[in-house]
C-alpha cells in the first residue's frame, strides 16, 4: 500500500512538473507573442486614417502597406533577437502613436525591426518604402487598404 502511494505521489509530481514545463516553455511564449503581434498590427493599421497632409494617399498606403508586410515577415516569434527588445518596441510604438505621425514614424518602425529582429536589417535594405522610388507614384488601392 505504501509503495502504491509513493508511486501515485511520484506520478502526480511528474505530471504537474510536465504540465508546468509545457505551459512555460511551450504555450506561454506562443500566447505572449500572439498578444504582441496583434498589438503591433493594430498600431500599424491605426496609421492608415492618420495620413499626414504632406503625403499623398497612395504614398501613405504604400508606406503603411509595406510596413504591414515588414511586421508579417519579421514580426514572427522565431525572428526575434530578444523578446525584451520587441516588448520595448511595442511600448514605444504605443507612445508614438499618441502624437503626430508621418513618414518619420514609418522609418522609426523599420529602424526598430532592423534592430530587434533577425532579417529585419536585410528586409529593410530591400523593401523600406520611404527609400523606394515607387512610393511617390503609388496610387490609392495599391495595397487594398483604405486610406483617407
Amino acid at each position: 500500500m505504501r509503495r502504491r502511494h509513493l508511486l501515485l505521489s511520484g506520478l502526480i509530481v511528474v505530471a504537474t512538473g510536465g504540465g508546468a514545463a509545457f505551459w512555460f516553455l511551450g504555450l506561454e511564449p506562443v500566447i505572449a507573442h500572439r498578444r504582441w503581434y496583434d498589438r503591433v498590427r493594430r498600431g500599424i493599421l491605426s496609421l492608415l486614417p492618420r495620413r499626414p497632409p504632406d503625403v499623398g494617399p497612395g504614398a501613405w498606403e504604400f508606406a503603411v502597406g509595406w510596413t504591414m508586410n515588414l511586421h508579417g515577415n519579421c514580426g514572427s516569434a522565431h525572428t526575434w533577437v530578444d523578446r525584451s527588445g520587441a516588448d520595448q518596441f511595442a511600448e514605444e510604438l504605443d507612445r508614438r502613436l499618441g502624437g503626430p505621425v508621418g513618414l518619420a514614424t514609418i522609418d522609426w518602425i523599420w529602424d526598430e525591426y532592423a534592430r530587434f529582429s533577425r532579417g529585419g536589417e536585410r528586409y529593410s535594405s530591400q523593401y523600406r518604402p520611404t527609400r523606394s522610388s515607387d512610393m511617390e507614384g503609388a496610387q490609392p488601392g495599391c495595397f487594398g487598404l483604405h486610406t483617407k
